[in-house]
């Protein structure tokens, strides 16, 4: 998405998180395609740091995988 375009202005505007969904992110400050590393966390989620781990690496984590499992399971 380009910064600044009407569809990150919109997203960006309002809750986090809205209604009754339960959210959750799995972020890395290793991450070299999502930056800036602190832009993943959102209010009102279960925002859970992985540790130092690349972008593409976050899917074959079995620590991270179990995370997502556990959140959904809740």
């Amino acid at each position: 998405m380009t910064p600044g375009s009407y569809v990150v202005k919109n997203l960006a505007s309002g809750d986090e998180t809205p209604g009754v969904v339960k959210y959750a992110t799995f972020w890395s400050a290793c991450d070299e395609v999502v930056n800036p590393d602190d832009s993943v966390p959102l209010a009102g989620a279960l925002n859970t740091p992985v540790g130092c781990l690349k972008h593409n690496d976050l899917l074959g984590d079995e620590a991270t995988s179990a995370g997502v499992r556990a959140f959904l399971a809740s």
